[in-house]
């Protein structure tokens, strides 16, 4: 209904300026002292004018466009319409068809051109009434409004400066630009001057007295995205980003925009690694997938995207029956009943796992279920062994005896060179993965860093102690980490999962590693507040089984490339079956006699000396990826 009013108010108006530039052509042609048959015929020029204009512009659609967002395509329509009148008031006038009815009636064409170029200024000034209203508007409240400075002047930036300046309940307004493009310095785009580059964010913020910043950048990479960020923050502005394709499409359509703070992973993985997840669907297609830990926050994200990539039925086990419930609320309004099913059980219950792979039949074994906080397992290494050593070894078996034709580990980082029981539990889990491969069952891992977003991940922490006024605890101010988000790891892991052949230890490239303080103190800064002002960091010291710096090779691991650029094969020393069996024999035993913490650890870190120093012994030397 309100669109029908607003298409009859143009109509009459376009009618009505019909009728005022028409009688206005024949004054100003006359200086005033029109001659009479003019006005006698009048009402023929007037109905003319209108059924032209309004005909025409019926036709082409100006009467469908939204006037807020008037651009060049309806300045061209106007263009058609005005020049379709004068045509036909030409045609008439040269034609003779008004001598059939009365001489008297043709228009002189000096009257035409003049009543075709006021006709076109009239109705393009009736159309850009409501953006000089809105641009009125925010002209008066821009000293009410956050002072802005957009970053970037090409073809996002010019719609953002326009949207922000014509939407009357826009909070921003764009005081400056700045743009590398030295070619652009000192010009406007839209009235607001091209004042500088990125590096003089400072001095612009200060000049126009600015407190936010909005990035207007399809295509930045991460490493830009942090050194805007830092000036930004430096000269305390509050950095907003418009980027995402959808915003984009909704300022094409005229729609109001979007914006977001600058998240940390923003700053940490803005260069998204995008995988062709096309032979994962046809590895999954129509399959039966097991996820061990599939409740956990990489697990969970294994069934997400398993289902997405097309496989025929899902095995989610845990044993966390709360992990579980939520993943089900997630799915079940997604996907048919049947598609995936929910099992209660751990890896370490042998007999359950046989009834699981006996019922479901599995095709696809992703096994994420392992105890991976460190400080924890260094309070609790009998927990540990029992379940990422024996838990691994039950699931590794079981897919072997009913000749699961793939099975694939997620291993850490902190199964190399490991340093605590975590990382010396997951070591022994890759060696168990290498030596148990064969033609019934291809095994394979996959080791990467951490994650942000899962469960125990440093940033939780620090968002939870930052909303509690701090402190903010850090172990050491040189303590780096590699990151990655829980999507693309997952996605790449899959993608492992489609290159294997059995025995690998796949390594994915984790990017540049993380100062975790750096960290810190950008979490801080998100959140708005100042480091060591409004929310200390506090440095705690190492934590038992702690290393300063994750690695993701060992020394006398080789590293081949892959079909794929972001995922690299180790090559390293293979135990022999019988060898790494007596071990697990060994570990179990002293499970079973009850001995201590002590003794288990001791007896893990044995399992996995003679990999640590011993070279590789098959594979030709590849260059480690850099990481």
């Amino acid at each position: 209904m309100k669109q029908t009013l607003k298409r009859l108010y143009y109509i009459v108006g376009d009618a009505l300026l019909c009728m005022l530039t028409m009688y206005a052509a024949i004054w100003l042609r006359f200086e005033g002292k029109i001659e009479q048959r003019y006005l006698d015929n009048m009402w023929f020029y007037l109905l003319v004018a209108v059924v032209t204009i309004c005909g025409t512009g019926s036709f082409v659609g100006s009467y469908s466009g939204m006037w807020e967002y008037w651009g060049l395509s309806d300045t061209l329509r106007q263009v058609i319409c005005a020049g379709v009148s004068g045509f036909v008031f030409l045609v008439i006038k040269y034609s003779g068809l008004a001598g059939l009815i009365n001489p008297d009636m043709r228009i002189s064409g000096s009257i035409t051109v003049i009543y075709c170029f006021l006709i076109l200024i009239m109705t393009v000034m009736l159309r850009t009434l409501p953006r000089f209203r809105q641009w009125m508007l925010s002209e008066r409240s821009a000293r009410k409004n956050s002072r802005a400075i957009i970053i970037g002047a090409g073809t996002t930036g010019a719609m953002l400066v326009k949207r922000m300046q014509e939407s009357a309940d826009s909070t921003i307004y764009p005081v400056a630009i700045v743009d590398n493009d030295a070619a652009k310095r000192n010009f406007r785009l839209a009235g607001v001057t091209i004042g500088g580059s990125v590096d003089d964010i400072p001095e612009l913020a200060r000049k126009y007295k600015a407190n936010e910043a909005v990035l207007a950048l399809p295509n930045i990479g991460s490493s830009d995205l942090t050194d805007i960020y830092r000036k930004c923050s430096d000269a305390g502005l509050r950095l907003r980003i418009f980027r995402d394709s959808v915003d984009a499409e909704a300022l094409m359509s005229g729609k109001k925009y979007a914006l977001r703070d600058v998240s940390i992973e923003d700053l940490l993985f803005r260069d998204t690694i995008k995988t062709d997840m096309s032979d994962v669907f046809a590895m999954l297609q129509d399959k039966t997938v097991l996820v061990t830990g599939g409740a956990g926050s990489i697990g969970s994200e294994i069934c997400r995207q398993v289902l997405e990539n097309g496989c025929g039925r899902l095995v989610i086990f845990d044993i966390h029956e709360n992990g579980l419930f939520e993943i089900n609320e997630e799915l079940k309004d997604k996907y048919a009943a049947g598609k995936y099913e929910l099992v209660v059980g751990s890896v370490r219950d042998r007999q359950k796992l046989e009834q699981v792979f006996s019922q479901f039949r599995p095709d696809l074994v992703l096994h994420a279920a392992a105890h991976k906080h460190v400080p924890m397992m260094e309070l609790n290494p009998v927990e540990a062994v029992k379940n990422n050593v024996l838990g691994t070894l039950n699931v590794l078996e079981t897919a072997v005896e009913h000749s699961t034709p793939r099975c694939i580990l997620i291993s850490t980082d902190k199964a190399v060179n490991p340093t605590n029981i975590m990382g010396a539990t997951k070591r022994v889990a890759e060696l168990l993965v290498q030596s148990l491969n064969s033609e019934r069952c291809r095994m394979a891992a996959v080791r990467f860093g951490n994650v942000l977003g899962s469960n125990g991940s440093v940033v939780p922490i620090f968002r939870r102690q930052i909303a509690d006024g701090g402190p903010v605890t850090v172990t050491h101010k040189d303590i780096v980490r590699y990151f990655m988000t829980i999507p693309e790891a997952v996605s790449l892991v899959l993608t492992a999962g489609t290159i294997a052949k059995g025995g690998e230890v796949f390594l994915l490239d984790m990017g540049k590693p993380v100062r975790i303080y750096d960290l810190a103190v950008d979490l801080i800064k998100l959140s708005g507040l100042k480091p060591d002002v409004d929310v200390k960091v506090e440095i705690t010291g190492l934590r038992p089984g702690e290393k300063l710096y994750e690695e993701l090779v060992q020394d006398n691991e080789l590293v081949d490339a892959t079909v794929h650029e972001k995922i690299f094969m180790c090559r390293g020393h293979v135990p022999q079956e019988d060898k790494i069996r007596a071990s697990i024999e060994s570990i179990r035993a002293a499970l079973e006699s009850g001995q201590d913490g002590d003794r288990l650890r001791a007896l893990t870190f044995e399992a996995i000396e003679d990999t640590q120093s011993a070279p590789p012994v098959y594979g030709a030397a590849g260059n480690q990826p850099s990481i």
